[in-house]
């Protein structure tokens, strides 16, 4: 063995790492913690979570008013529970369908308004 490699020395060529950890050297620790996934989503929920995220990114061009931050606080409720179960429970859309209904506020006359509430339509079949 040359002196180099005894000091830890050397070359070592990696291609690819995913999903692990690589550690290098004489006195290196490699760690690696991946996170838990929760449920996955059906592909409707999938969309409805999509169609979520891009309403409450359109929130933010309105005034703020009551009905936005009602808006705004039932749809990260909707995040949370989509991500916490992969799931949304009726009542849940139910609130939905009435927060985004065409004359309930202003935010229902986003164009992203009504691609949750046709999701949410969907769903509750």
């Amino acid at each position: 063995m040359s002196e180099e490699q005894q000091q830890g020395g050397g070359v070592f060529h990696v291609g690819q790492v995913s999903g692990g950890a690589v550690s290098f050297g004489a006195h290196s620790q490699a760690h690696y913690h991946e996170g838990a996934k929760g449920p996955q989503p059906d592909e409707t929920t999938a969309k409805l979570l999509e169609a979520v995220s891009a309403l409450k990114r359109d929130l933010a061009a309105l005034a703020a008013s009551e009905a936005t931050q009602e808006a705004g606080r039932e749809l990260a409720e909707t995040e949370r529970e989509i991500a916490g179960t992969g799931r949304v429970t009726p009542d849940r859309l139910r609130r939905l369908g009435e927060l985004l209904a065409p004359g309930a506020s202003a935010v229902g006359l986003l164009a992203s308004a009504a691609t949750v509430a046709q999701v949410v339509a969907q769903l509750l079949g």
